[in-house]
């Protein structure tokens, strides 16, 4: 959300200081890099060509909405006009449909079957019309509120706004306001229930009302309701696309009704979408920003925005967005009653061809574009992909490692790094051998030979000159507290094992291993970005929750009959995370020869090392404070609950010393300017 709120605000900051220059392009154009989880600029994808009102004898009144036919004919839905326009930009003529039938169409779509399909909200139907051999259109089919449908009541309103059909001809109607989903419709016009809705976001407070409330009771007293779909389109095999207010990006769903694909990003106010000729998605948002998607969802291009000086290229009341055969994109704006037209750029083209040869599987043909894209954009997602795809086929899978690291594709990465580990093992049998035999060798040396104490010598030597240092007592005693929880919490509380300094550098240990752990985990099983890493937020989240568990601990024992001293509880808590100190850099290593197949292994040892702490944190607070099992239990849910409120009390005083500080500053001003 923060990403997306920079992006606007940055562009809307630029749009003003923009001047049309001798490209005609008004603004800047942006892509979206996985790789450094941020926008970046990119070439020009597309340049404002035309702005037009008037085709032949008939001017746009309020264009909703726009789509084109397998011959790039035009079909404008005008609601206020009440056609659909008909326009063949190539004989420069123009038709309409549905005059005396339609009186307010809103959507228009042109079926598999040749067919136009249009969403009236007006005449609360939806109409199907079949051409005929003189370039007339007949109405041949009429699909309008189910009668006596469990799914509809006399009282459930019927306002279609957009249409769309798949490869089977089945037709789909969106209806506003509706929250089940679209309407689904035979071609036949029998009506089969709904197809598309949302689901009801998975969130603790929406899983707390549902498990005590009835559904009535969510909806009236909650309103926890799904969220209606916005607008639609279909793609070249027939499944259908939805974008919603409110939501990011665009979903597309398989015949099953499942998600089968979405945006990595998008805006959250997108007012239409279309599906190109290269399987890439269009979407234009009600700010007037042009999105262009990849065909597995990743970002190509952003451009475009606010119009508010009458300027060609940027849009003041966007509705409909849709794109021809040559990638000419097309863009209807109710506000100034215009359709405007981009064209591709050399740069965009580059990026289509490669694209087309990517999505017909011809991976090695795709290399040689992909490189000409990366030279002029190295951050461009879909091209290190399709570069680590290239280099994949061709079995150079080092090169296809590296790209996929870049485009953050873990599934290519983890199926590479397969092939390049297997490659390796392979090559260094011999090596293994000779290892494994070098250390049979030293295990019957060290048994008979005494080799263990002559390679060891040093390492006790070095014991032996620190092992009377108080600070090294302290910190070796960690491990005995491992193995003797017990004891070593009653040595830490009764016999002064340990001291601040020892636990200090034993929570800075686990700090720094906490650090490696987040930059140098492989990124197959690591969802955080380095160069995204922001180290105070870092020391923040670990330092804060640290202190806050230690002092709250200690408060809540203090008056719950605890006898652990705040010494104790601060010493006791650091040593307890020795597992985590120990464990999170090993699983660092472990990382690096994993693959996603390998994943449960990496998870087990996290779980492990979750655990281990957990354990020993709670086994710390039984025994410093000497509590029964029952009582450590509830000590431990008040002590979270008590960190809790001290961080609401902190952040309370600090809003209420911002207004006094606010009310200090604005008295002595005021004293200055009357002075």
């Amino acid at each position: 959300m923060m990403k997306k709120l920079l992006l606007i605000v940055i562009l809307m900051m630029t749009l003003p200081l923009f001047v049309v220059e001798a490209n005609g392009v008004p603004y800047l154009t942006f892509t979206y890099s996985s790789t450094n989880g941020r926008f970046v600029y990119t070439q020009d994808a597309y340049i404002p060509l035309s702005r037009k009102q008037t085709f032949e004898d008939i001017t746009l009144d309020n264009p909703q909405d726009i789509t084109f036919d397998e011959n790039d004919i035009m079909y404008i839905a005008d609601r206020d006009l009440g056609i659909i326009l008909v326009y063949d930009e190539i004989n420069q003529t123009t038709k309409t449909i549905g005059e005396g039938i339609l009186e307010g169409p809103t959507g228009v779509h042109v079926g598999f079957d040749g067919h136009v399909y249009v969403a009236d909200f007006i005449t609360k139907k939806a109409y199907q019309f079949a051409p005929n051999n003189d370039d007339t259109y007949n109405l041949v089919q009429t699909y309008e509120k189910p009668l006596n449908s469990p799914f509809f009541s006399d009282d459930d309103p019927f306002d279609p706004t957009k249409i769309t059909t798949d490869n089977a001809n089945n037709v789909y109607v969106l209806l506003a306001g509706n929250i089940n989903g679209l309407a689904q419709y035979k071609n036949d016009g029998t009506f089969f229930g709904y197809f598309g809705g949302n689901s009801i976001p998975a969130s603790w407070q929406n899983t707390v009302t549902f498990l005590f409330f009835d559904e009535e009771t969510r909806r009236n007293l909650f309103q926890i309701i799904p969220d209606p779909v916005y607008n639609i389109a279909t793609d070249q095999d027939g499944l259908i696309l939805t974008t919603t207010k409110g939501l990011d990006g665009y979903l597309k769903l398989n015949i099953a009704n499942f998600v089968l694909n979405r945006s990595v990003w998008g805006f959250d106010n997108n007012e239409d979408l279309f599906v190109g000729p290269y399987e890439t998605i269009f979407s234009v948002t009600s700010e007037g920003y042009i999105v262009e998607y990849g065909p597995d969802g990743s970002v190509l291009f952003i451009f475009s925005g606010t119009d508010t000086s009458n300027i060609q290229g940027l849009f003041q009341g966007p509705t409909s967005i849709a794109v021809n055969s040559k990638s000419q994109i097309y863009v209807l704006d109710n506000q100034t009653a215009s359709l405007q037209v981009f064209v591709p750029t050399s740069f965009a083209n580059l990026v289509h061809s490669a694209i087309e040869l990517y999505q017909d599987g011809r991976y090695v043909e795709a290399l040689e574009p992909w490189q000409q894209v990366l030279e002029q954009n190295a951050l461009f997602d879909l091209a290190n992909q399709g570069l680590g795809d290239a280099y994949f086929a061709e079995m150079n899978y080092e090169e296809a490692l590296y790209y996929y690291e870049v485009a953050r594709n873990q599934q290519g990465y983890s199926d590479a790094f397969w092939e390049v580990r297997n490659d390796v093992l392979l090559n260094s049998g011999a090596f293994i051998i000779v290892f494994l035999f070098v250390v049979l060798l030293f295990s019957i040396g060290g048994k008979y030979l005494k080799l263990n104490d002559i390679l060891l010598k040093p390492v006790k030597v070095v014991n032996e000159k620190i092992k009377d240092y108080q600070l090294i007592k302290e910190l070796k005693f960690g491990f005995y507290l491992m193995t003797h929880p017990v004891d070593g919490y009653y040595g830490i509380k009764r016999e002064n094992k340990a001291s601040y300094l020892s636990a200090t550098i034993y929570f800075l240990l686990f700090f720094i291993m906490y650090l490696i752990f987040i930059f140098e985990t492989n990124f197959l099983f690591n969802p955080l970005i380095r160069s995204q890493i922001d180290i105070f937020e870092q020391i923040i989240s670990i330092f804060l929750p640290y202190i806050l568990f230690v002092l709250a601990n200690y408060l809540v024992c203090s008056i719950r009959d605890g006898e652990g001293s705040f010494k104790d509880v601060f010493v006791a808590t650091s040593y307890s995370l020795l597992p985590a100190i120990i464990g999170l850099p090993l699983m660092t290593l472990i990382s690096q020869g994993l693959t996603l197949n390998e994943a449960f292994l990496f998870d087990f040892g996290m779980l492990v090392i979750y655990v281990l702490t957990g354990f020993y944190l709670v086994m710390m607070v039984k025994e410093i404070h000497y509590y029964e099992m029952k009582a450590t239990v509830g000590n431990i849910l008040i002590t979270i609950f008590t960190a809790i409120m001290i961080l609401v009390v902190v952040f309370i005083v600090y809003l209420l010393l911002g207004e006094v500080v606010q009310l200090f500053l604005d008295i002595i001003r005021e004293v200055t300017v009357r002075g």
